[in-house]
């Protein structure tokens, strides 16, 4: 045997199931590599993937149908991510979504070969990178991101794959390949039981929620405008206004193109498992529009024969709702008798555009809790999460006072409170320790409640969330974690930082110069 084989095998040499416990420890993507390296270690590595991704995009609906012919790993599926986001041809215009732009960012510059908005967005990530850097140190995944970005593609050239990508989805679209992709999966994947979709696989520049193998396959230094999906403002996430719905044009409703293939799908197939179903903005100021339940229409429809159906578990909803605080989606009482039909539902998270920073005015009124959470109708209901919501404290005390035994977690997170409501953040928590039964129950009976708020440093993605001393203070003798005249902040080494679309930026709630003693930041 030459002295390259013999290199290149001693690794086989170990015993298959300590092959298998150290590949293990490898990220997913790794995983992948290593099995192509050989056959053998094709066959000892582990395909360790729940998921499949999908979009109108023709290289993940290839991967995903190879998954769902493939006779051993179709079996392991447990859950389809579709990614709602598109590429556009001009940039839309956030507050009506038509593709309106002034005729001389359409021009194409001299310089770099690409329409000027085009230069004018990549410009715009890479400021993007280095603005959520911001004094951080080099962490490895910032080095990785800087070396794309010094590595970036001539504009050229990143504008005519871009081109490419457009022309592929366009196609997709016409032949509707996406949905006749989901539809075959909802067959071919026996223990499938949940669907994500969200407008935020891209994540950030250089920096993807999700590596699709569409995002996979980009060019090293590929710079492009960030792919967003439903209706918002991709560059400054300001928070726009829903369109009626029922006075909606076909082209606007297709800015929710997978959300609303899935609702069809899951609603008229009679035979599939799915028993979790996620609309998921991740904090961007998205979400379905919630006008849809302002009148009967079809996706109200089909989204309450999900609601209907036997053994329904979880719902993550976030909505578009807008920022002026008039919640016709909710008064109207669709909303409630939808979800009351899910009988069975253990775990609910709904969020809303309410808040991106501002606090109430006297013309906002909070949301009418009775009209959202029918709790008598939840008897299971083992998690509540509220996020973007402008509650009144009594009305949410006498809705939690009615949550079932079974609730083990709440999570209340960048709450507002009403203009004319005297407590805030601090006051809830008191009154929540005074008015529920909850410190009474035994201990493995006790809720868990996360507060998560926004922090100085406003990033959809970013929050500081506190538990243990939420936990503390209500069931112990800890102090109260948050300020009484703050809702944005918890008081100082209270909480921890994250970031959903940088892990790595974990952190303590403290100030600069301990972050600096930490190794965290610089000067």
């Amino acid at each position: 045997m030459s002295e390259m084989a013999t290199e290149g095998s001693w690794f086989l040499s170990f015993p298959p199931e300590l092959i298998s416990y150290i590949v293990s420890f490898l990220q997913n993507k790794d995983v992948k590599s290593l099995r192509l390296t050989c056959k053998a270690l094709g066959d000892i590595s582990p395909f360790s993937s729940s998921r499949v991704f999908l979009s109108a995009n023709s290289l993940n609906i290839r991967v995903f149908r190879a998954v769902a012919d493939h006779p051993k790993f179709r079996h392991e599926i447990r859950e389809i991510i579709w990614d709602d986001a598109q590429v556009l041809s001009a940039p839309l215009i956030w507050e009506t979504m038509r593709p309106i732009i002034e005729p001389e960012r359409m021009e194409i510059d001299p310089e770099e070969g690409c329409p000027i908005w085009f230069k004018e967005e990549c410009e715009e990530n890479r400021y993007t990178t280095k603005h959520r850097k911001y004094r951080d140190v080099d962490r490895p995944d910032h080095v990785a991101r800087q070396r794309q970005i010094d590595a970036q593609m001539p504009l050229k050239a990143c504008w005519e794959y871009y081109q490419q990508l457009w022309d592929d989805q366009k196609s997709v679209i016409g032949s509707e390949d996406d949905e006749k992709a989901f539809l075959y999966g909802l067959g071919q994947f026996p223990r499938l039981k949940r669907v994500t979709v969200t407008p935020a696989a891209h994540g950030w520049p250089f920096a993807p929620l999700y590596e699709t193998p569409m995002i996979r396959a980009f060019p090293y230094g590929f710079n492009c405008p960030l792919p967003r999906g439903w209706h918002c403002d991709p560059v400054h996430d300001q928070v726009a206004e829903p369109l009626p719905w029922p006075e909606a044009t076909e082209e606007y409703k297709e800015l929710w193109r997978g959300a609303r293939i899935v609702l069809r799908l899951l609603s008229q197939v009679e035979k599939h498992g799915i028993s979790e179903l996620s609309f998921d903005s991740k904090q961007l100021y998205t979400g379905l529009n919630l006008m849809i339940f302002d009148h009967p229409c079809e996706e109200y429809n089909q989204f309450a024969a999900i609601m209907k159906r036997p053994g329904f578990q979880r719902l993550h909803l976030s909505l578009h709702s807008g920022s002026n605080g008039y919640w016709t989606g909710f008064q109207s009482g669709l909303f409630c008798k939808a979800v009351s039909l899910a009988k069975g539902l253990t775990h609910v998270h709904l969020s809303t555009t309410f808040s991106n920073g501002t606090s109430p005015t006297t013309n906002d009124s909070p949301i009418p809790l009775k009209d959202v959470l029918p709790m008598k109708e939840w008897p299971n209901l083992s998690h509540l999460a509220l996020f973007r919501f402008i509650v009144d404290t009594p009305e949410l005390i006498d809705i939690l006072k009615l949550a079932p035994s079974s609730l083990r977690s709440l999570d209340l997170e960048f709450l507002e409170f009403a203009f004319t409501d005297q407590l805030c953040l601090a006051g809830l928590l008191e009154r929540m320790r005074e008015e529920l039964d909850w410190a009474e129950r035994d201990q493995s009976l006790k809720p868990t409640v996360t507060i998560a708020m926004r922090g100085y440093r406003a990033w959809p993605g970013r929050f500081i969330r506190l538990s243990d001393e939420v936990t503390s203070f209500l069931y112990g003798s800890g102090e109260l974690p948050v300020d009484e005249s703050d809702t944005h902040n918890p008081t100082q080494w209270c909480g921890t930082h994250y970031d959903l679309f940088e892990e790595k930026y974990t952190r303590p709630n403290v100030n600069y110069i301990d972050l600096r003693k930490l190794g965290i930041t610089k000067k």
